[in-house]
């Protein structure tokens, strides 16, 4: 049933020196409003695990109507052929069908579109081009859809399907499933098999028992300038590494994952772990959290996994196929896991440091402000702390924050990191401070670091950062942040919701400080998941950034309002 409404409201900007009102006129144009189209896959981990699925990457959006600004509409396009008569760049996303749709760059000038949006409907999936235009559509069949690489360097991006099958067998309460990976051509709907279905293990721990599916999107990882996928289950005892032939794929060789003897005994670079156990291996080691990336003019698989960093050559299995070993435990807690759970990405400004920020992701506090409730993800991921890597030296710089479980689970929303999608904080040249949240004695403390260092330049007390990027695509970030405490109001603990209230703001490097450019009232950015970039990745599965739209005014960003509407609001021109 079509649910099209219109409705109209009043938005608040309120500037420096002055206040400036807009009035926006709701306009929600629901193309189909069939249930379909707004799905998002969610999943979890078992008892004891991580969720390592944040959604599908499809269109995400609210119910009710959507608020936009000025004469022009949200291009929705039709079934166009494309063009190379572009028009100003597009955002990051297209608003189709009351939600908000991904766009996902495409660098081949010839593809007749500069982004490429891409939609699951049941079994068909649909490729759109900027305009909206329908690019392909093909049955690909069931499967939760995640991408973000580029397998055959077409300059298209590409997609995985997770196929799961369930078995039927008793693990616990649930049942074990077969899982696997098949991988589309973006550019024609295509689809290839990459891994072989591999059945769930089930757990028994004194009575406690559960099943851990072994393939998600995150098995797949990839990089910036290579083609290479490297893939590993979430429980892996080896992995490959696999490049593209035109018609399948080719096994460039495989490595051994340090849960398992076979890892001590193939590598002469490994190294004790960090639990003296005299052995180097760490079993049942977590699933690798990282990417492939170039170092010394060669491909390197690096990431991080229980209670160490590591990086391979991509290649054949060989004695010296381990490049790179630190073992290492946050806060030197020989009591804990060693979860590395969190945001990994190559700093911007110096490409041997590998970063993490342990912790969870915006979107749970985003989540949380919908419902009200502190749900979204009550663990924070366990084990909260940031890490640099130096790929060079072979050392690493790391800072605990805190461990859920201290004084009987008492530090579940306690010292909490949260990572914002964009966190560096980029230098003129040289290495990039990191910028992130911690939720502490009560409230949300955004920690600016020193450049190429986990120790604090500034920290901003009552400020939550959701995220750092050029909005408006003219070469300077800006950051999109919410307050979560006015200055009136009592300073006691307790404001781990933050205002319905974003203030959009420059970064000063030479004062230490955030210059703000203008307040959005009542709303909040809009958190829907998108794929992983070739630079930046996540052990949830999916990033989180703020999103823009383009009509024929502007660039718009999208949000959501303190009655849980859409807002499309023009940041250009400038407000």
């Amino acid at each position: 049933m079509n649910d099209c409404r219109s409705s109209r409201a009043i938005a608040r900007v309120d500037r420096s020196m002055k206040k400036t009102y807009f009035l926006f006129w709701a306009l929600l144009s629901v193309l189909g409003c069939d249930s379909s189209t707004d799905t998002q896959n969610t999943g979890g981990g078992g008892s004891g695990g991580v969720s390592t699925s944040g959604g599908s990457g499809g269109a995400v959006g609210g119910t009710g109507g959507v608020v936009t600004a000025g004469s022009g509409g949200v291009p929705t396009g039709g079934g166009g052929q494309g063009g190379t008569n572009f028009g100003p760049p597009p955002g990051n996303a297209l608003w189709y069908n009351g939600a908000a749709l991904p766009l996902y760059p495409v660098t081949d000038p010839t593809a007749g579109t500069r982004a490429v949006a891409f939609l699951p409907i049941a079994q068909e999936l649909r490729a759109h081009r900027e305009d909206m235009s329908v690019w392909w559509s093909k049955e690909v069949g069931d499967g939760s859809l995640f991408g973000g690489f580029d397998f055959n360097a077409d300059g298209v991006p590409d997609v995985g399907l997770v196929r799961t099958q369930d078995t039927g067998t008793p693990c616990g309460a649930d049942t074990i499933l077969l899982t696997g990976i098949d991988v589309v051509n973006g550019r024609t709907g295509d689809v290839y098999p990459l891994v072989n279905p591999e059945p769930s293990i089930c757990w028994d721990f004194s009575g406690t028992v559960y099943p851990t599916h072994q393939w998600s999107g995150l098995g797949v990882m990839f990089g910036a300038g290579s083609s290479v996928l490297a893939t590993s289950a979430y429980y892996a005892t080896s992995g490959n590494f696999w490049q593209w032939n035109g018609s399948g794929f080719t096994n460039l060789g495989t490595f051994q994952f340090p849960s398992t003897s076979a890892f001590d005994n193939v590598y002469t670079a490994d190294k004790p772990n960090a639990y003296g156990q005299g052995q180097s291996y760490v079993l049942y080691s977590h699933a690798a959290n990282g990417m492939i990336l170039e170092q010394g003019g060669s491909d390197r698989f690096a990431f991080f996994t229980s209670s160490r960093a590591s990086a391979y050559a991509v290649g054949p299995q060989a004695a010296n196929q381990l490049t790179m070993d630190i073992p290492y435990l946050t806060g030197n807690r020989t009591d804990i896991a060693g979860r590395n759970y969190g945001r990994v990405a190559v700093d911007p400004g110096d490409s041997n440091l590998l970063t993490l920020i342990a912790g969870t992701s915006a979107d749970t506090v985003y989540n949380d402000m919908l419902t009200g409730t502190l749900a979204a993800d009550p663990w924070g991921q366990i084990e909260r702390h940031v890490s640099i890597v130096d790929l060079s030296t072979h050392t690493v710089d790391d800072r605990f924050f805190s461990y859920a479980h201290d004084a009987n689970d008492g530090y579940k929303y306690e010292g909490r990191v949260v990572y914002p999608n964009g966190a560096f904080v980029r230098q003129q040249t040289g290495p990039s401070r990191l910028a992130f949240n911690v939720y502490e004695g009560g409230h949300w403390m955004l920690h600016v670091t020193q450049p190429g260092s986990t120790q604090d330049a500034v920290v901003f007390k009552d400020l939550f950062l959701w995220d750092i990027r050029d909005l408006d695509q003219d070469g300077t970030d800006e950051w999109v942040l919410s307050p979560s405490r006015d200055p009136n109001e009592p300073d006691v603990p307790g404001y781990y919701f933050v205002k319905w209230r974003t203030l959009i703001a420059h970064w000063s490097d030479a004062t230490l400080s955030y210059v703000e450019s203008f307040t959005i009232q009542s709303s909040i950015p809009t958190m829907v998941p998108t794929f992983r970039t070739p630079d930046l990745t996540t052990s949830r599965s999916f990033l989180y950034p703020t999103l823009t739209v383009r009509n024929e005014v502007g660039l718009n960003l999208i949000m959501t309002s303190s009655s849980q509407t859409p807002v499309i609001f023009p940041i250009t021109p400038v407000p």
